[in-house]
């Protein structure tokens, strides 16, 4: 692989962007983080348990990061309740 910035690894997301207007956006970008966190685990970037800063917006598009969430490095629960 080879890096943009130093600690910085790209993983492609193996899923086509969705249709927004059928699809939740927010569960969109939750299978996103998900799926990061567990190529890292599984490159040993990160370990279980680890604490990752997730910075997103309140909707899609440039201009709307307004968000930082602190979650566990586990692909199955992003420490959120369900709602």
């Amino acid at each position: 692989y080879s890096h943009l910035y130093r600690g910085v690894y790209p993983f492609i997301f193996p899923e086509k962007k969705p249709d927004f207007n059928q699809k939740n956006w927010q569960e969109d970008v939750d299978n996103r983080l998900k799926f990061g966190i567990a190529k890292a685990i599984e490159h040993q970037v990160l370990s279980r348990g680890d604490s990752v800063v997730c910075v997103q917006g309140w909707r899609g598009g440039m201009g709307h990061t307004n968000t930082i969430r602190v979650v566990p490095a586990d692909p199955k629960n992003l420490g959120l309740a369900e709602a």
